[in-house]
């Protein structure tokens, strides 16, 4: 576990000097109907195909929630790194802990924002001039030879293709872990996302700011 935290904190450092993310809440929903209740203890599920992700995810985002003085677990502390994702997995890792909610985050769609513009490309190019050029004393060419080759460069006007941006949506929800009902969902966005412990410290800023909100921690 030491060695797991040393390279979490290595890792957010390589990623906070690489850049950040603007990251925002675009919409969230709750249960009216369901009981009134304070979430204190939190079980913290990333969905990822890469584990590391995942193990990264879950770390940050539980760190965030005790930071708030709540209780909270990494699921793959429980379900273990390699073991697949599953219900059964997850029941299991709520009789274990205890946990009396379940907070799970999943990547939604991954977009890359492009722009078609027109502008101006230069094209190399050369040619042999023929006074250099003599069939029976020089019979090759003599391209590359100084003198030999009068080389100009031009310019077409084409379109280029620009990336403006990359926008990840993510979507953030909360159960209750004795009924399995959904209490509160939120989609959040995530623009030009420098890294997974970045956005991974936004979002849970932004989930925690809401839920407390609503009163739900």
């Amino acid at each position: 576990m030491k060695k797991l935290y040393r390279a979490l904190w290595v890792l957010m450092l390589i990623v906070t000097l690489t850049g950040c993310a603007s990251t925002s809440l675009v919409n969230s929903w709750k249960d009216d109907r369901a009981p009134a209740k304070q979430y204190r203890k939190l079980l913290v599920v990333g969905v990822a195909n890469n584990n590391q992700m995942r193990q990264v995810f879950e770390e940050v985002f539980s760190d965030e929630l005790r930071k708030m003085k709540l209780e909270a677990t990494s699921s793959y502390t429980i379900t273990g790194v390699e073991a697949k994702q599953s219900r059964e997995t997850l029941e299991e890792a709520v009789r274990k802990t205890g946990a009396d909610g379940v907070l799970i985050t999943r990547l939604v769609d991954l977009k890359r924002n492009t722009t078609t513009q027109t502008g101006f490309v230069m094209m190399d190019r050369g040619f042999t001039h023929p006074d250099f050029y003599d069939p029976v004393l020089m019979p090759t060419d003599m391209f590359g030879y100084y003198g030999a080759t009068v080389s100009y460069a031009a310019f077409e006007h084409r379109p280029v293709e620009v990336t403006t941006s990359k926008v990840a949506t993510l979507q953030t929800s909360l159960f209750d872990a004795g009924t399995g009902r959904m209490v509160w969902s939120g989609t959040t966005s995530a623009v030009d996302p420098a890294g997974v412990v970045t956005i991974s410290s936004k979002l849970s800023g932004l989930v925690i700011r809401a839920l407390a909100s609503q009163g739900l921690i």
